[in-house]
């Protein structure tokens, strides 16, 4: 355990000792494959766990009795550059502010890129982020790359979901996975690193729900947790409301496929949290600040309807991420919601 403790702190990351193990593995046994994919939920650290071993991989650092040689040293100034992102060699692909998707020609430009020779470090290193933005031809252009990669170049993928992919580019690549931590982990790294007080650390590390970036953000984003209560005061009043309403709720909100992500992502807790309190475990509800409400409208809705409507945004969330239009799909949501008095 102490072992483990060392090895994410060495890295840089909270948890994730499983996933940072393959990744040390591979680098002792400098058996470094062309592709890497990073699969998990969102803002639980893939990013960053990408972002480390991209440091790992282009480390300059000297020997250091206190660190594994595997191991990124922060202080180098490869180091420095790739966390700063301004490495010459490391590459990140998102897709644009004005698109929906990551597109062929950016895939191109990689591909361009990637055929070029390094200009500081040893390796071409390309990190793709939520890989899953990629339309139908980005995805099979970068095919190529996977299929004949070039000397040094490492693809860094991130995914909430391999199912996200295409079969084709799942089987040429390693994937790294990684789990949402425990609301113990994150309330420790919050106390220890983040210097949140007791009060606040159980706060966040409960609505956190495993996921670390989300509770980061919560601590340096001091009007999150009011924004986030005001929204979910006002979703769970969806089920009092006609359709009209609905229709009228969704246009106001004036949702990309970004932000509807984020939206479902807490509508879903809330609403695994209605099961939970109507089966008798409000104990175990991650939105433990709003337990009294939780408890008033369990009792109107009960669990079938709860459950029903759980799955209901899956489907949702699912739509969304294979590029449905995000107005309709969330239009079709509401409208799928149980009518009630409330």
């Amino acid at each position: 355990m102490v072992t483990q403790l060392l090895q994410s702190q060495n890295w840089d990351i909270v948890g994730h000792e499983h996933s940072i193990d393959i990744l040390r593995r591979t680098l002792a046994a400098q058996q470094v494959r062309h592709a890497y994919l990073f699969v998990g939920p969102q803002r639980i650290g893939k990013h960053r766990l990408a972002q480390q071993f991209a440091q790992a991989l282009l480390c300059t650092g000297g020997p250091d009795p206190h660190r594994s040689p595997t191991d990124p040293c922060h202080q180098c100034l490869s180091c420095r550059k790739i966390m700063h992102n301004n490495h010459p060699d490391v590459h990140v692909i998102t897709k644009a502010v004005d698109k929906q998707f990551i597109t062929i020609d950016q895939v191109r430009e990689l591909q361009s890129s990637a055929a070029r020779r390094t200009l500081e470090g040893r390796r071409n290193i390309f990190l793709l982020p939520d890989a899953q933005d990629m339309n139908v031809q980005a995805a099979n252009c970068l095919l190529k790359t996977l299929e004949e990669p070039e000397p040094e170049v490492v693809l860094l993928l991130t995914v909430p979901d391999a199912g996200l992919l295409l079969p084709t580019i799942l089987s040429r690549v390693q994937q790294i996975p990684m789990h949402l931590l425990t609301a113990a982990q994150i309330r420790t790294a919050l106390l220890r690193e983040w210097d949140v007080d007791e009060q606040q650390a159980n706060l966040i590390s409960s609505l956190a729900a495993g996921r670390m970036g989300w509770a980061v953000q919560a601590v340096e984003d001091e009007e999150m947790l009011d924004e986030r209560r005001t929204l979910l005061e006002s979703l769970a009043k969806l089920p009092g409301m006609s359709k009209v309403q609905r229709f009228d709720f969704v246009q106001q909100l004036g949702l990309d496929a970004e932000k509807a992500r984020t939206l479902l992502e807490l509508w879903l807790l809330w609403w695994r949290d209605l099961v939970l309190t109507a089966n008798g475990c409000l104990e175990l509800t991650v939105n433990v600040d709003l337990r009294d409400l939780l408890a008033r409208h369990a009792a109107k809705i009960g669990s079938a309807e709860a459950e029903r409507v759980v799955r209901a945004i899956l489907q949702t969330q699912e739509a969304i991420d294979q590029n449905v239009n995000v107005r309709v799909a969330m239009e079709v949501l509401l409208m799928d919601l149980p009518l009630l008095k409330m």
